[in-house]
């Protein structure tokens, strides 16, 4: 079992802000694979595989191929486009090699949403929001921990960061040789005032305003009262219409793909059990 790694002056800054938002992005992308239940498929169709590559690309195009059957692939617009502006045919194209032009009638789009638009790119904004005022709020919290700068002779320079690099790496005692001058550093406090808190709220209300994009429900995660039943159907309404914007695309794809291929799928949005209690009733309700 590895130790666990903390983040210091050890630790390329570069780095660390790399994890913080590499961290967000993939909590959001399991959160929006996870929201959509697909029922019916064929066992020559991967389910993980829909709702991964609708999240990156966007579309999927549905199928039957020669060789390998009933399949799902990405895809791009291929060829002119029609009266409706749709095209009259796609590329399709796997990461194995995999390439075929599929005309627009012999298949069946699955859109993320109505304008085929990829979740990586809504959420990408929510992510670099949110990793900034992660950052900051470490950047603040270490300013109370070394709120200092230092000046001293550049000979001094490397000798000093080697000490302070100790320091904040929690070591109980530093040690500096005879040759230290200690008389030429002088030291400035900075007084960096403590706002993480503050930052922490915001960080908070960006993460509930991102899954409100998705249509995640997240109401009581903003107050510290649990909700009336009058706040939670305005909330759910209003997430609803948010999550259906991208089920509906994905419903009226499965109703193509049935009549065109004689299947029964479906795509359901996944549900999960809440109990909330009312406050002036005290009563709890799913």
């Amino acid at each position: 079992m590895g130790s666990i790694k903390s983040f210091n002056s050890f630790d390329s800054s570069a780095s660390i802000n790399n994890a913080t938002y590499s961290h967000y992005f993939t909590r959001l992308k399991m959160l929006c694979c996870a929201m959509y239940k697909w029922e019916g498929l064929p066992e020559t169709i991967a389910k993980r595989f829909i709702e991964n590559n609708l999240f990156e690309y966007g579309q999927l195009a549905f199928y039957k191929d020669d060789k390998y059957g009933i399949m799902v692939s990405k895809c791009t617009p291929s060829g002119m486009l029609n009266i409706y502006d749709e095209p009259i045919a796609y590329h399709c194209f796997g990461n194995n090699g995999y390439s075929k032009t599929i005309k627009a009638n012999d298949c069946v789009i699955i859109r993320n949403n109505i304008n085929s638009i990829p979740t990586t790119y809504l959420i990408n904004l929510f992510c670099l929001r949110l990793y900034e005022l992660e950052r900051t709020i470490d950047v603040n919290l270490t300013q109370q921990k070394t709120p200092l700068i230092i000046q001293c002779e550049e000979t001094q320079r490397l000798t000093l960061k080697n000490l302070l690099m100790k320091y904040d790496g929690n070591e109980p005692f530093i040690y500096g040789n005879k040759g230290l001058d200690l008389k030429g550093i002088t030291v400035f406090k900075t007084d960096a005032p403590l706002v993480a808190d503050k930052l922490f709220i915001l960080k908070n209300e960006k993460w509930k305003e991102c899954l409100d994009m998705l249509g995640i429900n997240n109401a009581n995660t903003s107050k510290k009262e649990r909700l009336n039943l009058d706040e939670v159907n305005s909330n759910n309404q209003f997430l609803s219409f948010e999550s259906d914007s991208m089920l509906m695309t994905r419903e009226y794809a499965c109703e193509e793909i049935n009549e065109k291929f004689g299947l029964n799928i479906s795509c359901a949005l996944r549900k999960i059990k809440a109990e909330v209690q009312d406050i002036e009733g005290g009563e709890e309700n799913e």
